[in-house]
């Protein structure tokens, strides 16, 4: 079964995952018996040997007082000696030490050892050894002692009999009872040490575990983490081909936005990206059929256009110029004759007067003529221009594209999406005026090298009207001919007609608006256009020169 794309990709990252959290999982796990180790040493064991060093230490503190030295050492052993209580401390430790031996996590030697040391301490606590340290070469019935009892027991009678003689004031350095005394706290304290030497073998044997631990456990993270690192990384490279193709889509795609409509995408797989790839070929060709039938339909339509302009100016200077030749003509016929056969001129000279007055009509009705034919009168309605520039530029899109040209629009937004208010204009002869603007444009960006660009901006003016600015880095305007620029049938092109400047210029002025050519701002190579339209027209005038204030 063949897997779609975006299912391998979620398979990929499931697999990354998972990989990445079996290695935080171990982590967790290694860690947690790692703190666990560490727990029990500083929790369980340490406390144990802290206690046994404690009392290690108050077992040597009566030492001082013993050799009874200074008067006031009897009243601070008799005060001191009652608090000692080592045996219970002993009980105390043998229960910990218990409670310790039944933990899982303690190792099975270690749990040996511990139980060896509690048991040690509670044969001495029970026993009679104490008996025989204590006893010296008095014995212990010389002393008071019970003839029988544990050592904890035989320490306390030891320790009443010690702090009665202390406080009756009749006990001395040879006393018998301060050397049985001196020789019971150093056996009780010999037994304390031995058992504390013997409880730090397994907190060494801990501390060594948990570092062995730590080393392990690092090291396995760090290669399981290198394992997840380098599969994220395969992972990571077949998403990457996988992925390739979008990019061929995307160059493809901005080849195409350039108007290079033969660009095509190669498809190397069958999922959904080598079906989008086959789409996009698809949709390049239509582009390409469309782009030739428009570029034919344009000429096509130009070559209509001015063939019809050039019957329609045509048939007007024939209609307007072909009588006047016709008298001319005559008149000149009937000036032979009279030439011919009058001896005087009189004649003569009113028949040249009458040809002189033909041919200044004629020149009138040309100048009339070629000052260019009157446009109809506006229809004004209200014009969203944002909106309405918006819709030519992009008809003209795809032209300028094609003429490798980047267009540039600032500020051309509809009304209601922050442009300038709608005004009262002709839709129809506004747009005349945009596409000579952008044409006349696009000719002059033709003839020049390098990157080419047509900027138009849009804003509001302070009266509420429009301020239109279509700027280029074209060959711009020769200086002679800017002043006439705006005349009919003046040009700086080959071949052209000199008119649509003229046309778009008188439509402007219908409108009470100007339009004005400048150099760039920025003094660079272009021309820029300033066209200024108010939010409502002044009063037109008629096709018969009427003023019409409606």
């Amino acid at each position: 079964m063949k897997l779609s794309v975006s299912t391998r990709i979620f398979l990929g990252f499931t697999v990354v995952i998972v990989a990445f959290g079996s290695a935080c999982a171990y982590t967790i796990f290694r860690m947690t018996l790692l703190r666990e180790s560490v727990t029990l040493i500083w929790e369980e064991v340490m406390p144990v040997a802290s206690q046994m060093k404690d009392l290690s230490r108050q077992l040597r503190a009566p030492e001082e007082f013993l050799d009874l030295r200074r008067p006031s050492d009897a009243v601070w052993l008799a005060r001191l000696l009652p608090s000692l209580q080592p045996f219970q401390h002993l009980r105390t430790v043998e229960a910990r030490l218990d409670r310790l031996v039944e933990t899982p996590a303690l190792p099975a030697e270690d749990r040996e050892t511990l139980s060896a040391v509690s048991q040690a301490l509670e044969d001495f606590r029970q026993g009679d050894g104490l008996r025989a340290a204590i006893a010296g070469p008095e014995g212990a019935a010389a002393l008071g002692l019970p003839e029988t009892g544990s050592s904890d027991a035989i320490f306390d009678a030891l320790v009443r009999r010690t702090v009665k003689q202390a406080n009756e004031r009749v006990l001395t350095a040879s006393s018998p009872e301060v050397r049985a005394m001196t020789r019971a706290l150093r056996r009780i304290n010999r037994a304390v040490m031995e058992a504390s030497r013997a409880i730090s073998d397994p907190i060494r044997d801990l501390n060594l575990r948990a570092a062995s631990d730590e080393k392990a456990a690092t090291l396995a993270v760090l290669l399981i983490t290198a394992g997840a690192l380098v599969l994220s990384l395969v992972i990571l490279f077949m998403i990457q081909r996988i992925l390739s193709p979008l990019r061929d889509l995307r160059e493809g795609a901005r080849k195409i936005a350039a108007g290079h409509y033969d660009e095509r995408v190669d498809v190397r797989s069958r999922d959904e990206i080598g079906q989008l790839g086959l789409e996009f070929n698809t949709m390049a060709e239509a582009l390409s059929a469309r782009d030739a039938e428009l570029a034919r339909q344009r000429e096509e339509l130009l070559r209509a256009d001015r063939l019809a302009t050039i019957g329609k100016m045509a048939a007007q200077i024939t209609h307007e110029v072909r009588n006047p030749l016709s008298s001319i003509a005559l008149n000149a016929e009937l000036l032979e004759e009279e030439l011919e056969s009058a001896a005087e001129g009189g004649e003569a000279r009113a028949i040249l007067l009458q040809i002189d007055q033909e041919v200044q009509r004629l020149k009138a009705i040309t100048e009339e003529y070629l000052a260019y034919a009157r446009l109809p009168r506006p229809a004004l309605q209200p014009v969203d221009v944002g909106a309405h520039l918006a819709e030519l530029l992009r008809f003209v899109r795809r032209e300028l594209t094609a003429a490798e040209i980047e267009l540039r629009a600032e500020g051309v937004l509809p009304a209601g999406e922050g442009g300038p208010a709608p005004i009262l204009a002709d839709p129809d002869q506004l747009r005349r005026v945009w596409l000579n603007l952008v044409r006349n444009a696009r000719e002059s960006l033709e003839e020049v090298e390098g990157p080419r660009w047509l900027e138009v901006s849009l804003s509001g003016a302070p009266d509420g009207g429009v301020v239109i600015r279509l700027m280029d880095n074209g060959r711009g305007v020769d200086p002679a001919l800017r002043e006439h620029l705006f005349e009919p049938f003046v040009t700086g092109k080959a071949g052209g007609t000199g008119l649509g400047l003229a046309l778009s210029q008188q439509i402007v002025s219908d409108h009470g608006g100007t339009l004005e050519v400048r150099d760039r701002p920025d003094g660079g190579r272009g021309i820029a256009f300033i066209l200024r339209i108010p939010a409502r027209g002044p009063a037109f005038r008629d096709p018969a020169g009427i003023h019409n204030g409606r």
